[in-house]
């Protein structure tokens, strides 16, 4: 069995769904501490000036991130919608994929991963992505620092293959892996250029963008890694 694990981010690139597409079971890493340099609450689409910031403001920031809660005194969610209206009613598939997301933008809730995952399970469904998916906080006793907590989950789905992300290699301890007869392997994922509004292609926007530009075809630009 190969296994992803990764923090449930806010709208994420394609890059995250490569990954999902690549395993046997991805599982959301939402019980470890919220990191200030996180992305969990935030990504960027394409606008006609250029990148734009979508970041979800946050009432409280040092908690685990299953315990994240929006703030919803500023009416980010509308403004995060009139965001994606304003930069994408002219992509080719807008029409056919804004039903499947306005619905989350106007009842966003109070938690950020519930917030995420509803995203998530959108963008899953669109892509057609079969993989199956666990919150880690629902895996029982389950313990140790970040590197040791990636090898127990491992362990608990009885993983062979643990598919990472590059930058874990800061991390990762690989004769740790060695030693649980666990096999690290790291993503190899590069965005190909793809149809975009506003003039020059930019790479690695919240996975949003390719959707509401190519439609159906954006599984090509997700093809598996064979591992």
């Amino acid at each position: 069995m190969i296994i992803a694990i990764h923090q449930p981010n806010y709208l994420p690139w394609p890059g995250y769904f490569h990954k999902m597409l690549s395993c046997d079971l991805f599982v959301f890493l939402d019980d470890v501490l919220h990191s200030k340099r996180a992305i969990t609450s935030k990504n960027k689409i394409k606008a006609p000036e250029g990148v734009r910031l979508l970041s979800v403001p946050l009432a409280n920031k040092e908690v685990l991130i299953k315990d994240l809660i929006i703030h919803n005194g500023q009416n980010w969610h509308q403004k995060h919608w009139n965001s994606l209206t304003s930069c994408y009613s002219r992509s080719p598939f807008w029409k056919e994929y804004r039903d499947k997301f306005a619905p989350v933008f106007a009842h966003p809730g109070t938690n950020l991963v519930e917030l995420n995952l509803s995203l998530l399970s959108v963008i899953k469904d669109i892509l057609e992505i079969a993989t199956p998916v666990v919150r880690s906080s629902q895996i029982p006793a389950l313990d140790g620092k970040k590197g040791t907590r990636i090898i127990n989950i491992c362990r608990h789905f009885g993983a062979s293959t643990y598919l990472s992300g590059t930058g874990a290699r800061a991390y990762n301890d690989e004769l740790e892996f060695t030693e649980n007869n666990i096999r690290l392997v790291y993503q190899s994922y590069k965005i190909s250029e793809y149809p975009q509004l506003w003039n020059n292609f930019i790479p690695n926007l919240s996975v949003v963008d390719l959707l509401f530009n190519c439609g159906p075809e954006s599984k090509k630009y997700l093809v598996k890694q064979v591992i």
